[in-house]
């Protein structure tokens, strides 16, 4: 299955300073998936070092027969994930 970055994260990836295989490496490698409620995407998250911290990062993406669709990658604030899966926005599932 062919993997494709949207031109947004692209822009992204240049604004936060991202290293190209990080996009990558948290949608095969995440340690949680989810299904955005609220915007009807998925979201891969995985704790990666970024800029000397560990932080968990937050990939946004699209799935088809065809592809993968990469579409956001952002640092989680600190009890970010929580409260978007206790609020029922984030809804986890096995991949």
């Amino acid at each position: 299955m062919s993997v494709r970055l949207s031109r947004h994260l692209k822009e992204r990836m240049i604004l936060r300073d991202i290293p190209d295989e990080l996009p990558e490496t948290v949608y095969w490698k995440a340690d949680n998936h989810y299904t955005d409620i609220q915007t009807g995407t998925m979201i891969a998250v995985k704790r990666v070092m970024f800029r000397n911290m560990e932080r968990e990062m937050a990939l946004s993406y699209t799935k088809s027969k065809e592809d993968v669709l990469l579409i956001t990658l952002h640092p989680l604030k600190q009890g970010q994930r929580e409260r978007r899966v206790q609020s029922g926005r984030w809804v986890q599932y096995e991949p």
